[in-house]
């Protein structure tokens, strides 16, 4: 893998090459600000040999030109995971997102390594934020200008192949009309992120309702009631004198 440091480009190329883009990670791009990406090959694994992921620099040549950033059919698990773990977000479905389309157009501005990237340590967010479990990767690619347009549908191409020629007028002219604000981005709706309590804490009781207290049962005593005493007026009650003293 080289690693030959970082490098940006000294002039501004006018070609335009494919650049394939799993999703949800185009969406990142397009509606949350995300402008590096890590581009990298997986080798499949074999007898004795685990899979393998070789992350790729760029041809210097690319460098200054444009990439058409093209939404594959993928959908990347993993990029949800990381998305929500990172940065709060969570992605739409699928089925949301469009497909098998150019969504932005882009200019390849610079390459770097996280070893010898100040940007690795805190000015890129998107990069290997605080609160995510792991890095993106060790080689990014940084994207300059972006620009999302209208989904143009394409098929599918070699990564950094030269797009279509005969697609070329009106990913253009897709990409004026985003710029000059005559067409907007769609906003795609995601799903609402599940509510959990804290790590480390447990959510306390919910407390007890009071319950009223049953109205006691009317009893009739119905037995009979004993004879009045022969000196009521030890109790000051009847007699000549009050409990006072005399009347």
């Amino acid at each position: 893998m080289p690693l030959g440091g970082p490098y940006r480009y000294t002039r501004a190329g006018r070609g335009v090459f494919h650049f394939p883009l799993e999703r949800p990670w185009t969406w990142a791009l397009t509606h949350h600000g995300m402008w590096s990406v890590f581009v990298a090959d997986t080798e499949p694994a074999r007898q004795g040999v685990p899979a393998r992921r070789h992350p790729r620099h760029p041809p210097r040549e690319l460098m200054g030109c444009w990439l058409a950033i093209y939404a594959t059919r993928d959908y990347d698990a993993d990029a949800v995971r990381w998305l929500r773990e990172a940065h709060g977000l969570e992605s739409p479905a699928g089925d949301v997102l469009p497909a098998g389309a150019y969504v932005a157009v882009a200019r390849l501005a610079e390459v770097s390594t996280v070893g010898n990237d100040s940007r690795a340590f805190g000015r890129d967010p998107w990069w290997a934020p605080r609160t995510a479990p792991y890095c993106r990767g060790t080689i990014a690619w940084w994207l300059e200008e972006i620009q999302v347009l209208e989904p143009l549908p394409a098929a599918p191409a070699k990564r950094l192949a030269p797009v279509d020629p005969g697609l070329l007028p009106e990913l253009r002219e897709r990409t004026r009309l985003a710029r000059d604000g005559i067409w907007r981005p769609e906003v795609y709706v995601a799903p609402a992120a599940t509510p959990f309590p804290a790590p480390g804490r447990e959510r306390p009781p919910a407390p007890v309702p009071p319950q009223a207290t049953p109205p006691r049962p009317h009893v009739v005593d119905d037995r009979p009631v004993p004879p009045m005493l022969a000196n009521p007026g030890q109790f000051g009650l009847f007699s000549g004198r009050a409990a006072g003293g005399e009347r």
